[in-house]
């Protein structure tokens, strides 16, 4: 299960970066960043392998994400688990020029409600 609270570091082939906080749920992914906000789902096999959708909305008017000027958009994302961090990486759906690396490492569980 991926289920927890997971720092996010974000990696472009447009040579920016940046960090954000991702909350994994069962099948959901939500978080944010200083000008963007993600939401989406994601699948893991058996073997660890992960596959996500996500999309990403700025909600601060800058419209500048690590991957240029965008101000909503479709992530398609592809990693594997190992202990408490992993990468996905991907592109931007229907710009296959603009690509992705996003670490990911699990920093707290969820609190139960």
């Amino acid at each position: 299960m991926l289920s927890g609270i997971y720092t996010a570091e974000f990696l472009s082939n447009q040579s920016l970066m940046g960090r954000g906080v991702a909350i994994f749920t069962e099948n959901a992914i939500h978080g944010g960043d200083a000008a963007f906000y993600y939401k989406g789902k994601y699948r893991r096999d058996g073997e660890n392998r992960i596959s996500a959708e996500v999309q990403v909305i700025d909600y601060s008017g800058k419209k500048q994400s690590v991957l240029g000027p965008l101000g909503v958009f479709w992530l398609t994302l592809t990693g594997v688990k190992k202990d408490q961090q992993f990468t996905l990486v991907g592109e931007v759906e229907g710009q296959p020029n603009l690509k992705i690396s996003i670490i990911l490492r699990k920093v707290d569980e969820l609190v139960e409600a």
